[in-house]
């Protein structure tokens, strides 16, 4: 229980901090694949990651590492495997194949303490609000969305890295 309120807290710390409109990404330019690849490996070693295309892109690491770990625990946690990676220039994408996200996240987003449908059990609904408010620190966009067959999707497009 500690371990759990301890999360707790640092998320609701970190959102707190999001909320201020202060916070700045500390920009370096990496490949997006080669990135995904490695975090994928250490944070969800089940899903299936593909490169379509590499692309060098200009980001802050730590803040999108925090967002892919959040993507990848939500797919892990709320939905079914396989859980699917794809990366293509500067898009990553994260499919699960469970129920869904509920209309309500679809039309309104991610809000704390929300965490829609049942059918993707339950948490405190901070992780995909961390998510949303590190894409915006990072310039990118985030979109959530259902696949017709079963399953939600996350697209993550990240800004053009300066040439």
């Amino acid at each position: 229980w500690v371990r759990v309120l301890r999360v707790l807290v640092e998320d609701i710390l970190e959102v707190a901090r999001l909320d201020t409109a202060a916070e700045r990404a500390e920009l370096t330019e990496l490949q997006l694949g080669e990135f995904v690849r490695r975090r994928v490996a250490g944070a969800a070693p089940n899903a299936e990651v593909s490169v379509l295309s590499e692309a060098p892109v200009l980001t802050d690491p730590r803040r999108l590492e925090r967002v892919l770990v959040n993507l990848l625990a939500n797919a892990g946690k709320h939905g079914k495997p396989p859980v699917e990676v794809e990366v293509d220039g500067q898009t990553l994408r994260i499919r699960d194949h469970g129920p869904g996200f509920s209309e309500e996240l679809l039309r309104d987003g991610p809000s704390r303490f929300r965490t829609g449908s049942s059918d993707r059990g339950s948490g405190h609904g901070l992780g995909l609000t961390i998510a949303v408010a590190q894409v915006k620190v990072l310039g990118g966009e985030l979109k959530f969305a259902n696949v017709e067959d079963g399953g939600a999707l996350v697209t993550l497009v990240l800004p053009d890295s300066p040439a």
